[in-house]
């Protein structure tokens, strides 16, 4: 049984722009806009809940939206 191998160059990312890195936070708050956008009041009931819960618990310090 013959086995052909070939070697694969991978290049490695350059660089990374600032502005392309979110914060916990700021990822959260996109996460939950589209969330609330979608189930309106209700869904602002349950992401304000659950940040609430979150920061009782000190997992993360998030506001509420």
């Amino acid at each position: 049984m013959d086995m052909i191998v070939e070697a694969v160059e991978i290049k490695p990312q350059e660089y990374i722009e600032e502005k392309n890195l979110l914060s916990l936070e700021e990822v959260f708050d996109r996460i939950d806009k589209k969330f609330i956008d979608f189930y309106g009041e209700y869904g602002r009931k349950i992401v304000n809940t659950r940040r609430s819960e979150w920061n009782k618990d000190e997992i993360v310090n998030l506001k509420t939206m």
